[in-house]
């Protein structure tokens, strides 16, 4: 029993703290940013480098957004090498230990420097993947296996959450948020400069903080729809970020109809059916047909 249960304190040890696809610091970045590292979880997004051997076989494709590209996909500057091939200057650290996935890249001299921009062009964005060698694996966001984004501080007010995590998507959007009617949401927004900030939910204020960084509410849900989150930083000028999330209604639960069984029962017409789907430990189904 005492061996049961040290193996089970182990293991609750090296549980992870809950982190997010892409990481980065200084979280608020500029172009002239000295030391800036990003540090990627292959255990979120699309997972391609997810316990991937070895670990130093791992390499990043970056480039940036500037004001002169005229979509998500045009990236600039992008530095050079062979996507489907090792480049050495491109090499990311492997900075995990199991169960912990990650790989770190770190840029010094500046973003500007390191990508070659010239004064004059703003950097809006980072565009940046995470590949092996070979380029076959190629870490991405999940939802649409589109490019991973991180925005550049331009000496404006600046805002960003931290709780619930974000994915690095051109527009950043939550992981996906599964809450009931009844539930809270923790909420985290923070602001690149001291700012008079609001987090409000549904349109209703739920935490104001003058002149700070940092905002956090956790507001309970009352009805079930499209919930709205915003964070309103004010320093001159008024910023805001936005996300959305659905809570579904609560769940109908009613007896099964006499006779039926586990999958499709056509009526004796063949004008309906009804659908006995066995799902444990689901709370949520979907149907599409």
């Amino acid at each position: 029993m005492k061996k049961i249960l040290l193996s089970l304190w182990v293991l609750l040890l090296s549980i992870p703290a809950f982190t997010q696809l892409l990481s980065w610091t200084p979280a608020f970045p500029t172009d002239a940013s000295p030391t800036f590292e990003i540090t990627m979880d292959a255990t979120k997004g699309n997972k391609a480098l997810d316990f991937y051997t070895p670990t130093t076989d791992v390499y990043v494709h970056i480039g940036v957004i500037t004001n002169l590209s005229p979509d998500s996909n045009a990236w600039r500057y992008v530095r050079p090498g062979n996507f489907n091939s090792p480049v050495p200057a491109l090499n990311a650290t492997y900075v995990g230990s199991f169960p912990v996935q990650k790989w770190k890249f770190t840029i010094t001299g500046g973003i500007r420097n390191f990508f070659g921009v010239p004064a004059g062009e703003t950097i809006q964005k980072i565009g940046i993947l995470f590949r092996n060698g070979a380029g076959v694996k190629v870490q991405r966001n999940a939802l649409d296996g589109s490019n991973m984004y991180i925005p550049i501080n331009n000496g404006v007010v600046q805002t960003s959450f931290s709780s619930p995590l974000m994915q690095p998507t051109y527009s950043p959007i939550p992981e996906p948020i599964v809450r009931s009617v009844g539930s809270s949401i923790s909420l985290t927004g923070n602001a690149s400069v001291s700012s008079n900030l609001r987090l409000l939910f549904n349109g209703v204020p739920v935490a104001t903080q003058a002149a700070s960084t940092t905002i956090s509410a956790s507001p309970t849900i009352t009805a079930a729809g499209l919930q709205t989150v915003q964070l309103e930083a004010t320093n001159g000028i008024t910023v805001n970020q936005n996300f959305n999330f659905f809570v579904p209604a609560p769940t109908d639960v009613q007896p099964l109809p006499a006779g039926v069984k586990q999958g499709i029962n056509y009526e004796a017409d063949q004008t309906a059916a009804t659908l006995v789907l066995y799902a444990p430990n689901k709370t949520r189904v979907s149907v599409i047909g």
